[in-house]
This record gives structure tokens, C-alpha cells and sequence, in this order.
């Protein structure tokens, strides 16, 4: 079992599990993880996914021992299957926490950025060997990492092959929390218990707009005209307003 799935209450950890190649993400990995994040993307008790790899170490990027593929039209499939698991976490949802220990390499940055928040470790770090390798950015980073850390950096962090440290990465804005090794675990989970306590249909709707980035003013008022009026009629809206007059924490449903 390449891809550990644990649920407690709303809460659904999945771990890269291959600790004997730092977790490097092969083909049976990533169809693990694919259909990891498919059942979870439809079950309706999942409000939080928690991303991290096994025994410290967070990916090590792609197999380089089965590259390059055996002929050109074999690569192709398989930069579509990865694109279509990016695009599946990139769009998920629910909010998704990438966990980063150790190092997140080449495809395991790309893994790490398309989440919703990422939390390193202080002694963890990104790295971005793809031109020293030969090859260009892969894992959708080419649009994550100019997302999170604007297009001039991207750009000479990519041209450059950079290895970014924890710090590197907060003042970045690639990491959205920086703590001390032996506090992630409880730090990430105190994140997803906050986020598992906001409005389902209300996150959902919010991913659904944000998924492609940024949108235009134009864009943003037709998707709030296209989704508002549906959660004013939710029961959830309702426990929210409730809970607001009555100051106190809401109790949502999903309905």
C-alpha cells in the first residue's frame, strides 16, 4: 500500500508510503493517490485533507530509476495521468493541507503547491532540480509556483534549479507556516480542525470560483450571483446566522 488513508472525524490524512525511496512518486504511487483523492473528492464526511509522506520525508519527486519512459507516447500518457491528479487536488473540494518534512522535490513541490496551505518543518525544504536535469518543471508548477511567489521569482527559482529552505519558502510565500519539527503534526492538525468547523457547501462553492487562480472582477461577480443566492437557502447558512446572533460556534451540516 503505497498511499496510507486515515479518517478521524472530518479529517482525512493521506500518507505517501514508500519511506525506502523517500517517498518518490511512481506510476502505482500516483494511481494510488488518484484514487485516494477520488473517493475522498465524493465522500461527503471528508471537510479536510491532510497531504503528507512517510517517516519524515515528504516526496522525493518522480521516479527518476523508470525515466525516461520507454518511448515518447508513453511519456505523453503519463504527463496527462499526473496532470489529471494536479488538476484533481489543484480543484478539490475541500481545503487541502500539504505536511512538508523533509524534502519536497521536483514533482513533490508540484504535489505540495497545489494544495490549499502548505506547513513546513523548520528543517524542510522545495526543490526545483528540473533544469539541472534536463527537463522543465513538471507537476503544474509552472503556474502554482508563480501563483504563490509571483512571476519574476518563479521564474529565476526555475531557471536556477533553487533549493529553498524553510525560511526561503515562508518569505516566499510557498509556505504559509513555518514550525519547529516535533510541533507539525499537532500545528497542521489544529489547521484542518478549523477549517473542518467552516460551511461545507460554502468552501466548496468558494474552491469551485478560486480553482483557476485569481478571477477577474467581471468573473468574481458573475460567480457570486451564480452561487449566493443557492447558500442563502441552505440550513447551513441558517446555523450560521443563528450561531453569529447567539455568539457561539457553529454547528455545520453540509445541507
Amino acid at each position: 500500500m503505497l498511499i496510507k488513508a486515515d479518517r478521524q472525524d472530518h479529517i482525512l490524512t493521506l500518507t505517501l508510503n514508500d519511506p525506502a525511496r523517500r517517498n518518490a512518486m511512481g506510476n502505482a504511487m500516483r494511481e494510488e493517490l488518484t484514487a485516494a483523492l477520488t473517493a475522498a473528492a465524493g465522500d461527503p464526511q471528508v471537510r479536510v485533507v491532510l497531504l503528507r509522506g512517510a517517516q519524515g520525508s515528504f516526496c522525493a519527486g518522480g521516479d527518476l530509476t523508470a525515466m525516461p519512459p520507454e518511448d515518447p507516447a508513453t511519456a505523453a500518457r503519463r504527463l496527462r495521468d499526473v496532470g489529471d491528479m494536479i488538476r484533481l487536488l489543484a480543484g478539490f473540494p475541500v481545503p487541502t493541507i500539504a505536511v512538508v518534512e523533509g524534502a519536497a522535490a521536483g514533482m513533490g513541490a508540484g504535489l505540495a503547491l497545489a494544495c490549499d496551505y502548505v506547513l513546513m518543518a523548520a528543517d524542510a525544504r522545495l526543490l526545483f532540480p528540473f533544469t539541472r536535469l534536463g527537463l522543465i518543471p513538471d507537476g503544474g508548477l509552472l503556474a502554482t509556483l508563480a501563483q504563490r511567489a509571483g512571476a519574476s521569482r518563479a521564474r529565476r527559482i526555475l531557471l536556477e534549479a533553487d533549493v529553498l529552505d524553510a525560511d526561503a519558502c515562508l518569505a516566499a510565500g510557498l509556505a504559509d507556516a513555518v514550525h519547529p519539527a516535533a510541533d507539525l503534526p499537532a500545528a497542521a492538525l489544529a489547521q484542518a480542525e478549523i477549517l473542518a468547523g467552516q460551511a461545507p457547501l460554502a468552501v466548496a462553492a468558494l474552491k469551485a470560483v478560486l480553482a483557476s487562480g485569481i478571477p477577474t472582477l467581471e468573473a468574481a461577480l458573475e460567480a457570486e450571483a451564480e452561487h449566493q443566492p443557492k447558500l442563502f437557502f441552505t440550513a447551513d447558512f441558517a446555523e450560521g446566522k443563528a450561531a453569529f446572533r447567539e455568539r457561539r460556534s457553529p454547528g455545520f451540516t453540509g445541507r
